[in-house]
C-alpha cells in the first residue's frame, strides 16, 4: 500500500500532543498483506489473541452485551481465538485514544471506526488493512445489502465493513399532536404552524440539544438534503462541489427561522442532547428529529411516550431539490483491521463475523437498520423502527451526516458554526461562505 508521508506526520504529530491523556492497546507484528495481496492460510489450529476496540463501555448497555455475548460464542466456536475487547467512551476514543494509538499502528486488531471523513486520515497513514481479496473469498458482498460499502469505499479499495445502517426521522408525540389538534408536518409551512402553535400552548415544539453540536448538525443537515438534494450535498462535501451557494445559504436561514420561531427549548444552546432528549420521552415535547437508534427508547417501558409515536420525513421544503424519499443516514459505522495486525486471516474473520451478528442484533434491539441480508422474526423488533424500515425501503438516496463526512478542522468549524447560527452572531450567508472555506482548506492538506 502506498504510504502517504504527510499523513503520517499528522497523525504523529497528534499522539505527540496527546499519548499523555490516553492509555492505548497494542497489537504489534508486521503484516505482509498490508499491500492487498491474496490472504495466506495461517497455521491450523495455531493459538492466537486478537483484540477488538468499540466505543460502548458500560456493561449495561445493550450493544456492549452484543458484543460480549458474539465474543463469547465465537470463543467456543473458535477455541484456538483468544478475543480482548477494549472499550472506550465515544469522546475519548474518537478524539484522542484510535488517533494516537493509529499513529504508530498500535491500535486494536479490530477496530470500530467511522467512514468516510473520519477514517481517511488512518487509510492514508497506511494503518488499515485493504479487504478486497478477503471479501472475494469469503463472497462477502453476497450477504450485504445494496450500496452499504459505498462510505467504505477508498480509492477504489474495500476498507471498512459495515454493521448497521442509520435513518434519521421526525418522531412526533401523537398525544400532543391529537391534544392539541395539530397536523403532521409533510411541509416547510406545516412545520412552521405546528411550531408556532405547540409554542402558543406553552410547550417546547421540538426536542434539540444545542450544547452538543452534533445534534444542531442533525437538523441543520437534513434541512440541507431537503434544499439541495442528494447528489449536491454528497459532492460539495467531498470537495467536488462548493458549500457556498444558495441552497446551503437557505438551508442555514430555514434553520434559523425554527430556532427564532421558538422552535427549541429556551437556551438550548446550554441544553445536552440528553437533557432535550429525556423532555421528549417524558411527553413533554411533541417533536424530535433523530436517528433510527432511539426507536428501543420511544418503545421502551421506561418512557412515558411508548406507543405514542409516529415516524415521519423531514418536511419537505418548497422549490427544495430532495423530496420525502431522501434521508439523512446511510452506512457510516463498522470496523476496520489494523494493518500492522499479527494475525490479518483470523482478524478479518473474526471482523465479518462481528459485523454481521451486529447487524441483526442491532436491529432487534432497535438500535440500527440491517446493513446484512438476514431473516429476522420481526415480532422481536422495536414496532417503531419497522415502521422507520418502512419509511426507507423506497429510499431514493442518503446523505450522512455533515460530521462523519467532513474531516479534520472542517468538522470542528461545523460544530462552531451551528452554534454561532443559533447564537445569531453568523448570517446564513456567512455560515455558508465559513463552511465553504472550512471544507476548502481541510481539502489542501491532504
Amino acid at each position: 500500500m502506498k504510504i502517504n508521508c504527510k499523513s503520517i506526520v499528522s497523525l504523529l504529530a497528534a499522539a505527540t500532543l496527546l499519548l499523555s491523556l490516553c492509555a492505548c492497546g497494542t497489537s504489534s507484528g508486521t503484516n505482509t498483506n498490508a499491500n492487498g495481496a491474496a490472504p495466506a492460510q495461517q497455521a491450523a489450529n495455531e493459538n492466537i489473541e486478537l483484540s477488538i476496540w468499540h466505543i460502548w463501555p458500560d456493561s449495561t448497555n445493550e450493544t456492549n452485551k452484543i458484543i460480549t455475548g458474539f465474543a463469547e460464542q465465537y470463543q467456543k466456536e473458535n477455541p484456538h481465538v483468544k478475543i480482548n475487547l477494549d472499550a472506550t467512551q465515544q469522546d475519548e476514543y474518537q478524539q484522542r485514544k484510535l488517533k494516537v494509538a493509529a499513529a504508530t499502528g498500535s491500535q486494536g486488531d479490530i477496530f470500530y471506526t467511522w467512514a468516510p471523513g473520519y477514517s481517511r486520515q488512518f487509510i492514508d497513514a497506511g494503518a488499515v488493512l485493504p479487504l478486497d481479496d478477503y471479501f472475494a473469498e469469503d463472497k462477502t458482498y453476497d450477504r450485504m445489502l445494496d450500496g452499504v460499502m459505498d462510505y467504505f469505499m477508498f480509492d477504489g479499495k474495500a476498507y471498512g465493513i459495515p454493521c448497521k445502517n442509520w435513518a434519521g426521522v421526525m418522531f412526533c408525540n401523537t398525544e400532543l399532536f391529537e391534544k392539541y389538534n395539530v397536523e403532521y408536518p409533510e411541509t416547510w409551512d406545516q412545520l412552521l404552524t405546528a411550531v408556532k402553535t405547540f409554542r402558543s400552548e406553552g410547550l417546547t415544539p421540538m426536542a434539540m440539544g444545542g450544547k452538543d453540536a452534533w445534534h444542531i448538525g442533525m437538523y441543520h443537515n437534513a434541512i440541507a438534503l431537503r434544499t439541495a438534494g442528494v447528489q449536491y450535498c454528497n459532492d460539495a462535501l467531498q470537495g467536488l462541489a462548493s458549500l457556498d451557494t444558495p441552497e446551503i445559504v437557505e438551508s442555514a436561514r430555514l434553520m434559523k427561522e425554527l430556532s427564532d420561531a421558538g422552535a427549541f427549548m429556551d437556551g438550548t444552546l446550554g441544553v445536552t442532547y440528553d437533557e432535550a432528549q429525556m423532555e421528549f420521552f417524558m411527553g413533554l415535547v411533541p417533536m424530535y428529529y433523530s436517528g433510527n437508534w432511539t426507536s428501543g427508547d420511544v418503545d421502551s417501558d421506561d418512557n412515558d411516550v411508548k406507543g405514542l409515536i409516529k415516524v415521519m420525513p423531514m418536511p419537505t421544503v418548497s422549490g427544495g431539490k430532495g423530496d420525502a424519499t431522501t434521508h439523512l443516514g446511510g452506512v457510516a459505522e463498522g470496523f476496520m483491521v489494523n494493518s500492522n495486525t499479527k494475525h490479518p486471516d483470523e482478524a478479518v474473520k473474526l471482523a465479518i463475523a462481528l459485523t454481521e451478528y451486529m447487524s441483526q442484533k442491532c436491529y432487534i434491539i432497535g438500535d440500527g437498520l440491517p446493513a446484512w441480508k438476514m431473516d429476522v422474526d420481526e415480532s422481536e423488533v422495536s414496532p417503531t423502527l419497522i415502521e422507520i424500515k418502512k419509511i426507507i425501503n423506497d429510499a431514493s438516496g442518503f446523505v450522512l451526516a455533515w460530521d462523519t463526512f467532513l474531516e479534520g478542522a472542517a468538522i470542528d468549524a461545523h460544530y462552531n458554526l451551528l452554534q454561532a447560527l443559533i447564537g445569531g452572531t453568523v448570517t446564513p450567508e456567512e455560515f455558508a461562505q465559513q463552511m465553504e472555506e472550512a471544507n476548502k482548506a481541510q481539502k489542501s492538506q491532504e
